[in-house]
């Protein structure tokens, strides 16, 4: 049901040692002058540039993608001719992703989770409806566990380290002693109550 899928032509690097820019970009000829489908304007929103149906798709590639990478990765800018899609932009709160000192636009992530509007081609994915972002710190495979410290790194007050937890805790040794303990008295009794049950007519 989706349809026909926008296609990204790579950009190549290439390099001239001869020229005085020794690096420049080529990339296959789209056949036509490029139209702008989502950018970054220069106040730093996102645009999507009109409601075609090749629009419609690149709003939904950038769901997937910021979906799919835990709202870490967006695609913002997309241009292109027809179907072919060149120009692509990406925007990341993940410091040294693919070799970047620094994060990218993370505001763009923010801003996007906000204002994105879903079309049929996000629900033909099964894609989840955004929610802004809320400010949180990093988040790692244990986030959905329960804990009792608010940072892993704090200790509790009290406890010099792990182990005074375990002194302050009874062996299992001593719990199964006690165990038995109280299972003797109890049958002890038991049996006084028969007897006495015994020595008296009813």
């Amino acid at each position: 049901d989706f349809g026909a899928v926008p296609e990204i032509i790579p950009l190549y690097l290439i390099y001239r040692p001869a020229n005085n820019i020794p690096y420049a970009t080529v990339e296959e000829d789209l056949g036509g002058p490029c139209e702008q489908y989502c950018v970054t304007e220069r106040d730093g929103s996102l645009v999507a540039r009109g409601t075609s149906e090749v629009v419609l798709k690149c709003c939904t590639f950038q769901h997937w993608v910021y979906q799919w990478t835990n709202g870490n990765i967006l695609v913002t800018d997309m241009e292109g001719v027809g179907w072919k899609v060149t120009n692509v932009r990406i925007a990341t709160n993940l410091k040294g992703y693919q070799g970047l000192k620094e994060s990218c636009f993370p505001s763009l992530l923010e801003q996007f989770a906000a204002t994105h509007q879903c079309n049929h081609y996000c629900a033909i994915l099964g894609l989840k409806t955004l929610e802004p972002a809320k400010p949180k710190g990093s988040k790692s495979p244990s986030t959905g566990r329960k804990s009792t410290q608010s940072s892993p790194q704090l200790p509790k007050k009290g406890l010099s380290s792990p182990q005074g937890t375990r002194k302050a805790s009874v062996s299992p040794k001593s719990s199964r002693k006690a165990g038995e303990t109280v299972e003797a008295q109890a049958a002890s009794k038991h049996r006084a109550g028969e007897n006495g049950k015994c020595g008296h007519p009813q």
